[in-house]
């Protein structure tokens, strides 16, 4: 049976994973192994693609692995392939190429192809997923304790919550740190994700649904 590996950026990711995707997998009869684990020197953020590129190299040959990554792209560092030379796109194509390229350069680098290599990058911010609904807000706050308003004006201004955008005045983890006096990602990020749950999620985000429909096809396949 093949097992899935997700190289994650923070603690956050890794609960996501473990405590929300691997039962989320097991409510649809996909019972294969989950693992996931911070990618090494990402403490502050992930701060070179040597990093990240290292821990797939050592992890996409074990055997029967499908292999894939949990990135954001908001602080994304620029020696990542497709990056600097791609910037005047269309914020969604421009990590298409990302994605597309690191599969090229591990591939290149090898001298062979991963079948079972899916590369991903949460546009823009994994945080972003907190804006599918307010739901997760209601069932952990009271309204005088978050910028309630403000908030829903957030969602209702972006049908999707990936178009959210990476300025560092307006990402979604910044703009949660005002909305959410006292805001900590790790505190609070899978908690609030976690009231949201994957249905909904799914049906706001669509580059994240993509990346799940890939895992779950992946997992399925009888040879990688």
């Amino acid at each position: 049976m093949k097992r899935l590996v997700v190289i994650a950026e923070g603690e956050t990711e890794e609960s996501f994973v473990n405590d929300i995707l691997r039962p989320y997998f097991n409510s649809l009869g996909i019972y294969n192994s989950i693992q996931c684990f911070k990618t090494k020197h990402s403490n502050g953020g992930l701060s070179k693609y040597s990093y990240i590129k290292q821990d797939i190299i050592q992890t996409i040959y074990e055997t029967d692995v499908v292999v894939t990554t949990l990135l954001d792209f908001y602080r994304l560092p620029s020696d990542f392939p497709g990056y600097k030379e791609n910037n005047a796109l269309p914020h969604d194509r421009w990590v298409e190429i990302i994605e597309s390229q690191m599969k090229e350069d591990i591939e290149h680098t090898q001298g062979r192809r991963f079948d079972n290599f899916i590369p991903y990058v949460q546009l823009h911010e994994f945080e972003a997923l907190i804006f599918s609904s307010i739901a997760g807000i209601d069932a952990l706050f009271e309204r005088s304790e978050v910028e309630y308003r403000d908030f829903q004006a957030v969602i209702d201004s972006y049908p999707n919550p990936e178009d959210i955008n990476n300025g560092p005045n307006s990402a979604p983890s910044v703009r949660l740190k005002k909305l959410i006096p006292g805001y900590d990602k790790v505190v609070y990020g899978f908690c609030i994700i976690s009231e949201i749950g994957m249905e909904t999620i799914l049906s706001k985000c669509p580059r994240f649904n993509g990346w799940i429909k890939k895992m779950k096809d992946a997992l399925n396949e009888t040879d990688l």
